[in-house]
Protein backbone atom coordinates (compact mmCIF):
# COMPACT_ATOMS: atom_id res chain seq x y z
CA UNK A 1 0.00 0.00 0.00
CA UNK A 2 0.87 3.67 -0.72
CA UNK A 3 0.46 4.87 2.97
CA UNK A 4 3.12 3.26 3.79
CA UNK A 5 1.71 1.09 6.74
CA UNK A 6 2.92 -2.53 7.37
CA UNK A 7 1.09 -4.98 5.75
CA UNK A 8 -0.43 -7.76 8.34
CA UNK A 9 0.79 -11.28 8.09
CA UNK A 10 -2.11 -14.03 7.25
CA UNK A 11 -2.64 -16.03 9.71
CA UNK A 12 -1.76 -19.79 9.65
CA UNK A 13 -4.23 -22.92 10.01
CA UNK A 14 -4.06 -24.78 12.99
CA UNK A 15 -3.86 -27.77 10.76
CA UNK A 16 -0.94 -26.74 9.47
CA UNK A 17 1.02 -25.15 12.88
CA UNK A 18 0.45 -28.91 13.89
CA UNK A 19 1.97 -30.10 10.79
CA UNK A 20 4.86 -28.34 11.21
CA UNK A 21 5.24 -28.98 15.08
CA UNK A 22 5.93 -32.85 14.21
CA UNK A 23 8.14 -31.69 11.55
CA UNK A 24 10.49 -29.80 14.06
CA UNK A 25 10.01 -32.65 16.35
CA UNK A 26 11.64 -35.03 13.62
CA UNK A 27 14.59 -32.57 12.86
CA UNK A 28 15.17 -32.68 16.48
CA UNK A 29 15.61 -36.39 16.92
CA UNK A 30 17.41 -36.33 13.63
CA UNK A 31 19.93 -34.17 15.07
CA UNK A 32 20.19 -35.82 18.26
CA UNK A 33 20.94 -39.64 16.64
CA UNK A 34 23.91 -37.60 14.64
CA UNK A 35 25.24 -36.00 17.80
CA UNK A 36 24.99 -39.27 19.18
CA UNK A 37 26.83 -41.05 16.24
CA UNK A 38 29.54 -38.05 16.50
CA UNK A 39 29.71 -39.34 19.68
CA UNK A 40 30.46 -43.10 19.14
CA UNK A 41 34.27 -42.41 18.26
CA UNK A 42 34.71 -40.68 21.16
CA UNK A 43 33.44 -43.48 23.28
CA UNK A 44 36.13 -45.90 21.37
CA UNK A 45 38.90 -43.79 22.19
CA UNK A 46 37.98 -43.87 25.22
CA UNK A 47 38.19 -48.15 25.61
CA UNK A 48 41.57 -48.69 23.33
CA UNK A 49 42.75 -46.21 25.87
CA UNK A 50 41.84 -48.30 28.69
CA UNK A 51 42.46 -51.60 26.69
CA UNK A 52 46.18 -50.01 26.40
CA UNK A 53 46.33 -48.89 29.87
CA UNK A 54 45.40 -52.70 30.83
CA UNK A 55 47.90 -54.44 28.34
CA UNK A 56 50.58 -52.21 29.90
CA UNK A 57 49.51 -53.77 33.71
CA UNK A 58 49.74 -57.66 31.95
CA UNK A 59 46.57 -58.35 31.45
CA UNK A 60 45.83 -60.41 28.20
CA UNK A 61 41.80 -59.07 27.54
CA UNK A 62 40.37 -61.38 24.41
CA UNK A 63 39.05 -58.98 21.72
CA UNK A 64 35.99 -61.16 21.93
CA UNK A 65 35.34 -59.52 25.13
CA UNK A 66 35.25 -55.87 23.80
CA UNK A 67 32.39 -56.82 20.86
CA UNK A 68 29.10 -55.15 22.12
CA UNK A 69 26.56 -57.77 20.59
CA UNK A 70 23.34 -56.28 19.91
CA UNK A 71 20.21 -57.85 20.82
CA UNK A 72 19.86 -58.86 16.94
CA UNK A 73 23.22 -60.84 17.39
CA UNK A 74 23.05 -62.28 20.58
CA UNK A 75 21.93 -66.15 20.70
CA UNK A 76 18.28 -67.16 21.87
CA UNK A 77 17.81 -67.63 25.53
CA UNK A 78 16.49 -71.28 26.18
CA UNK A 79 12.86 -70.97 28.02
CA UNK A 80 10.92 -73.79 29.84
CA UNK A 81 8.88 -75.76 28.12
CA UNK A 82 6.00 -76.86 29.71
CA UNK A 83 3.67 -79.74 28.22
CA UNK A 84 0.13 -78.98 29.45
CA UNK A 85 -1.15 -75.25 29.38
CA UNK A 86 -2.39 -73.28 32.64
CA UNK A 87 -5.27 -74.56 34.33
CA UNK A 88 -7.62 -72.62 36.41
CA UNK A 89 -9.05 -75.21 39.06
CA UNK A 90 -8.95 -74.92 42.58
CA UNK A 91 -6.17 -77.71 42.94
CA UNK A 92 -3.14 -77.16 40.69
CA UNK A 93 -1.12 -80.27 39.76
CA UNK A 94 2.29 -79.95 38.67
CA UNK A 95 4.22 -81.60 35.33
CA UNK A 96 5.59 -84.98 35.84
CA UNK A 97 8.49 -83.60 34.14
CA UNK A 98 9.23 -81.21 37.12
CA UNK A 99 8.02 -83.71 40.01
CA UNK A 100 10.42 -85.95 38.52
CA UNK A 101 12.94 -83.42 38.56
CA UNK A 102 12.07 -82.74 42.41
CA UNK A 103 13.98 -84.28 44.87
CA UNK A 104 11.80 -86.54 47.37
CA UNK A 105 12.85 -86.58 51.12
CA UNK A 106 12.97 -89.62 52.27
CA UNK A 107 10.80 -90.60 55.45
CA UNK A 108 13.47 -90.79 57.75
CA UNK A 109 13.74 -87.03 58.07
CA UNK A 110 10.07 -87.24 59.41
CA UNK A 111 11.22 -89.90 62.25
CA UNK A 112 14.10 -87.71 63.01
CA UNK A 113 11.86 -84.22 63.12
CA UNK A 114 9.44 -86.40 65.25
CA UNK A 115 12.50 -87.90 67.90
CA UNK A 116 13.60 -84.21 68.04
CA UNK A 117 10.44 -83.28 69.34
CA UNK A 118 9.74 -85.91 71.69
CA UNK A 119 13.53 -84.75 73.28
CA UNK A 120 12.44 -81.34 73.51
CA UNK A 121 9.19 -82.45 74.83
CA UNK A 122 9.70 -83.11 78.87
CA UNK A 123 9.46 -87.18 79.86
CA UNK A 124 6.36 -87.91 82.15
CA UNK A 125 6.53 -89.58 85.26
CA UNK A 126 6.16 -92.97 84.34
CA UNK A 127 8.92 -92.93 80.77
CA UNK A 128 11.18 -91.87 83.68
CA UNK A 129 10.75 -94.64 85.71
CA UNK A 130 10.65 -96.92 82.45
CA UNK A 131 13.94 -95.39 81.52
CA UNK A 132 15.25 -95.94 84.59
CA UNK A 133 14.39 -99.67 85.33
CA UNK A 134 15.97 -100.14 81.21
CA UNK A 135 19.20 -98.98 82.92
CA UNK A 136 19.12 -101.29 86.09
CA UNK A 137 18.38 -103.64 83.78
CA UNK A 138 21.55 -102.90 81.40
CA UNK A 139 23.91 -102.48 84.46
CA UNK A 140 22.78 -105.57 86.21
CA UNK A 141 22.92 -107.82 82.99
CA UNK A 142 27.08 -106.10 82.71
CA UNK A 143 27.49 -106.99 86.85
CA UNK A 144 26.02 -110.68 85.89
CA UNK A 145 28.15 -111.25 82.62
CA UNK A 146 31.58 -109.96 85.03
CA UNK A 147 30.39 -112.58 87.78
CA UNK A 148 29.56 -114.98 85.63
CA UNK A 149 30.84 -118.18 86.61
CA UNK A 150 30.67 -120.70 83.27
CA UNK A 151 32.75 -117.85 81.71
CA UNK A 152 35.69 -118.05 82.98
CA UNK A 153 38.41 -115.58 82.35
CA UNK A 154 41.66 -116.83 81.17
CA UNK A 155 44.45 -113.87 81.26
CA UNK A 156 45.63 -112.09 84.46
CA UNK A 157 44.17 -109.13 82.80
CA UNK A 158 40.59 -110.96 82.93
CA UNK A 159 41.30 -111.71 86.56
CA UNK A 160 42.36 -108.38 87.35
CA UNK A 161 39.02 -107.49 86.40
CA UNK A 162 36.85 -109.83 88.01
CA UNK A 163 38.42 -109.27 91.49
CA UNK A 164 38.09 -105.38 90.86
CA UNK A 165 34.49 -105.86 90.49
CA UNK A 166 33.76 -108.31 93.11
CA UNK A 167 36.57 -107.50 95.88
CA UNK A 168 34.87 -109.52 98.32
CA UNK A 169 34.39 -112.52 97.08
CA UNK A 170 36.23 -115.47 98.18
CA UNK A 171 35.55 -117.70 94.91
CA UNK A 172 37.09 -115.19 92.73
CA UNK A 173 40.23 -115.13 94.98
CA UNK A 174 40.53 -118.73 94.70
CA UNK A 175 39.87 -119.14 90.97
CA UNK A 176 42.82 -116.64 90.51
CA UNK A 177 45.18 -118.49 92.59
CA UNK A 178 43.39 -121.90 91.12
CA UNK A 179 44.53 -119.79 87.45
CA UNK A 180 48.41 -119.68 88.55
CA UNK A 181 48.51 -122.81 90.35
CA UNK A 182 47.66 -124.62 86.94
CA UNK A 183 50.21 -122.77 85.36
CA UNK A 184 52.72 -124.19 88.26
CA UNK A 185 53.16 -120.10 89.17
CA UNK A 186 53.37 -121.30 92.97
CA UNK A 187 54.86 -117.82 94.16
CA UNK A 188 52.27 -115.93 92.55
CA UNK A 189 49.50 -117.66 93.68
CA UNK A 190 50.90 -116.86 97.19
CA UNK A 191 50.79 -113.68 96.45
CA UNK A 192 47.14 -113.34 94.92
CA UNK A 193 46.46 -115.04 98.37
CA UNK A 194 47.93 -112.22 100.25
CA UNK A 195 46.60 -109.45 98.41
CA UNK A 196 43.14 -111.47 99.12
CA UNK A 197 43.39 -111.31 102.64
CA UNK A 198 44.52 -107.59 102.70
CA UNK A 199 41.15 -106.69 99.99
CA UNK A 200 38.49 -108.62 101.76
CA UNK A 201 36.62 -106.12 104.08
CA UNK A 202 37.63 -107.47 107.69
CA UNK A 203 33.78 -107.77 108.68
CA UNK A 204 33.90 -110.77 105.68
CA UNK A 205 35.09 -112.80 108.69
CA UNK A 206 33.87 -116.44 106.43
CA UNK A 207 34.87 -115.03 102.94
CA UNK A 208 38.64 -114.43 104.62
CA UNK A 209 38.59 -117.54 106.14
CA UNK A 210 38.29 -119.30 103.00
CA UNK A 211 40.96 -117.38 101.57
CA UNK A 212 43.28 -118.84 104.61
CA UNK A 213 42.07 -122.25 103.77
CA UNK A 214 42.97 -122.48 100.12
CA UNK A 215 46.62 -120.77 101.27
CA UNK A 216 46.60 -123.57 103.53
CA UNK A 217 45.88 -125.92 101.04
CA UNK A 218 48.52 -124.26 98.54
CA UNK A 219 50.89 -124.54 101.21
CA UNK A 220 50.15 -128.40 102.13
CA UNK A 221 50.46 -129.35 98.67
CA UNK A 222 53.55 -126.96 97.23
CA UNK A 223 55.30 -125.87 100.22
CA UNK A 224 56.97 -127.02 103.23
CA UNK A 225 56.36 -128.49 106.88
CA UNK A 226 57.87 -125.00 108.10
CA UNK A 227 55.59 -122.72 105.75
CA UNK A 228 52.23 -124.54 106.27
CA UNK A 229 53.24 -124.21 110.09
CA UNK A 230 54.00 -120.51 109.38
CA UNK A 231 50.79 -119.98 107.71
CA UNK A 232 48.38 -121.87 110.39
CA UNK A 233 49.71 -119.77 113.54
CA UNK A 234 49.02 -116.55 111.08
CA UNK A 235 45.39 -117.80 110.33
CA UNK A 236 44.80 -118.44 114.27
CA UNK A 237 45.40 -115.51 115.16
CA UNK A 238 43.01 -113.79 112.21
CA UNK A 239 40.05 -116.40 112.37
CA UNK A 240 38.01 -118.13 115.20
CA UNK A 241 40.77 -121.05 115.90
CA UNK A 242 38.26 -123.71 116.49
CA UNK A 243 37.46 -123.20 112.14
CA UNK A 244 40.82 -122.54 111.87
CA UNK A 245 41.68 -126.47 113.16
CA UNK A 246 39.28 -128.20 111.82
CA UNK A 247 40.14 -126.53 108.56
CA UNK A 248 43.37 -128.00 108.78
CA UNK A 249 42.13 -131.45 109.97
CA UNK A 250 39.78 -131.48 106.75
CA UNK A 251 42.58 -130.55 104.82
CA UNK A 252 45.28 -133.20 106.26
CA UNK A 253 42.23 -135.98 105.61
CA UNK A 254 41.69 -135.05 102.02
CA UNK A 255 45.11 -135.69 100.96
CA UNK A 256 45.88 -138.58 103.00
CA UNK A 257 47.71 -137.82 105.89
CA UNK A 258 45.75 -139.51 108.53
CA UNK A 259 48.46 -139.48 110.93
CA UNK A 260 48.76 -135.45 111.00
CA UNK A 261 45.05 -135.33 111.27
CA UNK A 262 45.21 -138.03 114.62
CA UNK A 263 47.64 -135.57 115.72
CA UNK A 264 45.44 -132.49 115.12
CA UNK A 265 42.19 -134.26 116.73
CA UNK A 266 44.18 -135.04 119.77
CA UNK A 267 45.24 -131.23 119.81
CA UNK A 268 41.66 -130.22 119.57
CA UNK A 269 40.04 -132.44 122.07
CA UNK A 270 42.29 -130.89 124.78
CA UNK A 271 41.57 -127.75 123.71
CA UNK A 272 38.37 -127.79 123.37
CA UNK A 273 37.12 -130.63 125.49
CA UNK A 274 33.64 -128.36 125.64
CA UNK A 275 32.72 -128.46 122.13
CA UNK A 276 30.76 -131.55 121.19
CA UNK A 277 31.66 -131.13 117.18
CA UNK A 278 34.94 -131.89 118.06
CA UNK A 279 34.33 -135.65 119.70
CA UNK A 280 31.94 -136.37 117.02
CA UNK A 281 34.09 -135.39 114.30
CA UNK A 282 37.35 -137.25 115.57
CA UNK A 283 34.98 -140.26 116.30
CA UNK A 284 33.58 -140.01 112.38
CA UNK A 285 37.27 -139.87 111.54
CA UNK A 286 38.12 -143.07 113.66
CA UNK A 287 35.05 -145.10 112.51
CA UNK A 288 35.87 -143.99 108.69
CA UNK A 289 38.88 -145.20 108.64
CA UNK A 290 37.66 -148.60 110.39
CA UNK A 291 39.15 -147.93 113.68
CA UNK A 292 35.47 -148.84 115.84
CA UNK A 293 37.80 -149.66 118.85
CA UNK A 294 38.96 -146.34 118.94
CA UNK A 295 36.14 -144.64 118.15
CA UNK A 296 34.26 -146.53 121.07
CA UNK A 297 37.12 -145.17 123.82
CA UNK A 298 36.75 -142.28 122.48
CA UNK A 299 33.18 -142.18 123.10
CA UNK A 300 33.73 -142.60 127.17
CA UNK A 301 36.16 -139.96 127.30
CA UNK A 302 33.63 -137.64 125.88
CA UNK A 303 31.12 -138.61 128.13
CA UNK A 304 33.87 -137.67 130.95
CA UNK A 305 34.67 -134.23 129.78
CA UNK A 306 31.38 -132.87 128.31
CA UNK A 307 28.48 -131.60 130.24
CA UNK A 308 25.28 -134.16 131.14
CA UNK A 309 23.12 -132.39 128.75
CA UNK A 310 24.96 -133.66 126.12
CA UNK A 311 25.71 -136.98 127.10
CA UNK A 312 22.65 -138.83 125.52
CA UNK A 313 23.10 -136.74 122.08
CA UNK A 314 26.32 -138.17 122.14
CA UNK A 315 25.26 -141.58 122.42
CA UNK A 316 22.83 -141.21 120.25
CA UNK A 317 25.37 -139.90 117.36
CA UNK A 318 28.06 -142.93 117.91
CA UNK A 319 25.10 -145.06 117.82
CA UNK A 320 23.98 -143.96 114.33
CA UNK A 321 28.02 -144.48 113.32
CA UNK A 322 27.57 -148.30 114.07
CA UNK A 323 24.76 -148.64 112.10
CA UNK A 324 26.60 -146.72 109.15
CA UNK A 325 30.10 -147.46 109.66
CA UNK A 326 30.63 -150.47 112.53
CA UNK A 327 27.84 -152.92 114.05
CA UNK A 328 23.97 -152.88 113.68
CA UNK A 329 23.79 -154.97 116.05
CA UNK A 330 25.88 -152.58 118.49
CA UNK A 331 24.04 -149.60 117.17
CA UNK A 332 20.45 -151.07 118.07
CA UNK A 333 21.80 -152.03 121.62
CA UNK A 334 22.73 -148.58 122.14
CA UNK A 335 19.42 -146.89 121.08
CA UNK A 336 17.25 -149.40 122.87
CA UNK A 337 18.99 -148.18 126.09
CA UNK A 338 18.60 -144.32 125.23
CA UNK A 339 14.79 -145.02 124.24
CA UNK A 340 14.38 -147.25 127.30
CA UNK A 341 15.79 -144.48 129.17
CA UNK A 342 14.04 -141.62 128.21
CA UNK A 343 10.61 -142.56 126.53
CA UNK A 344 9.78 -139.47 125.62
CA UNK A 345 11.85 -138.47 123.62
CA UNK A 346 10.10 -139.08 120.15
CA UNK A 347 12.69 -137.65 118.19
CA UNK A 348 15.26 -140.81 119.44
CA UNK A 349 12.60 -142.89 118.34
CA UNK A 350 12.27 -141.29 115.25
CA UNK A 351 15.84 -141.67 114.63
CA UNK A 352 16.32 -145.33 115.76
CA UNK A 353 13.35 -146.69 113.55
CA UNK A 354 14.85 -145.21 110.80
CA UNK A 355 18.37 -146.62 111.10
CA UNK A 356 16.76 -150.38 111.80
CA UNK A 357 14.70 -149.42 107.91
CA UNK A 358 17.84 -149.04 106.51
CA UNK A 359 19.38 -151.81 107.65
CA UNK A 360 16.63 -153.81 106.40
CA UNK A 361 15.21 -155.39 109.91
CA UNK A 362 11.89 -155.26 109.00
CA UNK A 363 10.46 -157.32 111.56
CA UNK A 364 12.07 -155.10 114.16
CA UNK A 365 10.66 -151.82 112.48
CA UNK A 366 7.56 -153.15 113.07
CA UNK A 367 8.16 -154.10 116.43
CA UNK A 368 9.18 -151.05 117.64
CA UNK A 369 6.52 -149.41 115.81
CA UNK A 370 4.03 -151.15 117.54
CA UNK A 371 5.61 -150.09 120.57
CA UNK A 372 5.71 -146.38 119.91
CA UNK A 373 2.00 -146.63 118.82
CA UNK A 374 0.99 -147.85 122.22
CA UNK A 375 2.64 -145.36 123.94
CA UNK A 376 0.10 -142.57 125.65
CA UNK A 377 1.86 -139.72 123.36
CA UNK A 378 0.18 -136.55 122.38
CA UNK A 379 -2.02 -137.05 119.13
CA UNK A 380 0.36 -134.73 117.11
CA UNK A 381 3.14 -137.11 117.96
CA UNK A 382 0.80 -140.46 117.36
CA UNK A 383 -0.34 -139.08 114.58
CA UNK A 384 3.27 -138.80 112.90
CA UNK A 385 4.08 -142.54 114.09
CA UNK A 386 0.98 -143.85 112.14
CA UNK A 387 1.79 -141.79 109.12
CA UNK A 388 5.21 -143.29 109.34
CA UNK A 389 3.94 -146.76 110.17
CA UNK A 390 1.39 -146.58 107.03
CA UNK A 391 4.15 -145.52 104.66
CA UNK A 392 6.78 -148.67 105.93
CA UNK A 393 3.97 -151.11 105.93
CA UNK A 394 2.87 -149.68 102.26
CA UNK A 395 6.51 -149.66 101.09
CA UNK A 396 7.61 -153.22 102.15
CA UNK A 397 4.59 -155.00 104.11
CA UNK A 398 1.48 -156.24 102.62
CA UNK A 399 -2.24 -155.49 102.02
CA UNK A 400 -3.08 -157.16 105.31
CA UNK A 401 -0.45 -155.28 107.18
CA UNK A 402 -1.40 -151.49 105.30
CA UNK A 403 -5.21 -152.62 106.41
CA UNK A 404 -3.91 -153.67 110.00
CA UNK A 405 -2.17 -150.32 110.64
CA UNK A 406 -5.44 -148.56 109.16
CA UNK A 407 -7.50 -150.54 111.68
CA UNK A 408 -5.01 -149.51 114.40
CA UNK A 409 -5.12 -145.61 113.62
CA UNK A 410 -8.98 -145.80 113.56
CA UNK A 411 -9.43 -147.54 116.96
CA UNK A 412 -7.04 -144.67 118.23
CA UNK A 413 -8.74 -141.86 116.71
CA UNK A 414 -11.86 -143.33 118.06
CA UNK A 415 -10.81 -143.99 121.63
CA UNK A 416 -9.43 -140.58 121.97
CA UNK A 417 -11.81 -138.36 119.98
CA UNK A 418 -9.58 -136.82 117.68
CA UNK A 419 -10.96 -135.50 114.62
CA UNK A 420 -9.62 -136.88 111.22
CA UNK A 421 -8.45 -140.29 110.23
CA UNK A 422 -5.29 -141.37 108.65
Amino acid sequence: MSDGSTPKKAKMPSTQKKVLKTKLIELKGLKGGKKLKKAKPKKLKKEAKRDSDEEDSGVDVASSDRKVLSAEDAEPVARLEVSGGFSWDNTFTAPVSIIERVPVESSSSDSEDEEQQSRKRPKTRLERIADAKQREAALYKAELDNLNTEKEPKSTEEFDRLVLASPNSSIVWLQYMAFHLQATEIDRARAVAERGLKTINFREEQEKLNVWTGLLNLENLYGSPESLHAVFQRALQANDQFKVYHQLVNIYTASGKMEHAETTYNTMIRKFSQVRDVWLDFGTFYMRNAQAVLARRLLERSLKSLEKRHHVDMIAKFAQLEFKFGEAERGKTMFESIVTTYPKRTDLWSVYIDQMIKAEEHDSVRQILDRVVHMKLSPRKMKLFFKKYLDFEQKHGTTDSVQKVQQMALSYVESHDVPGND
